[in-house]
């Protein structure tokens, strides 16, 4: 299977956290996106859109 490339933009505040976590787990960031990116497609396909209610309340985004 091919590896496709995908470029993302992140805002400064979400990459410094993604290199904090890379550090402390030992992970590389791509790894962790790649994660990240699988859990939310299965989430996805196993509920629906309904998952993105939390991430879209404006609660979630101050936590």
């Amino acid at each position: 299977m091919a590896n496709g490339k995908f470029p993302v933009s992140l805002p400064n505040e979400l990459k410094e956290r993604l290199e904090k976590m890379s550090k402390e787990t030992g992970m590389t960031q791509s790894n962790l996106i790649r994660m990240a990116t699988h859990s939310l497609i299965v989430n996805y396909e196993t509920k629906g859109g309904i998952i993105f209610a939390d991430l879209l309340n404006p609660e979630h985004k101050t936590k």
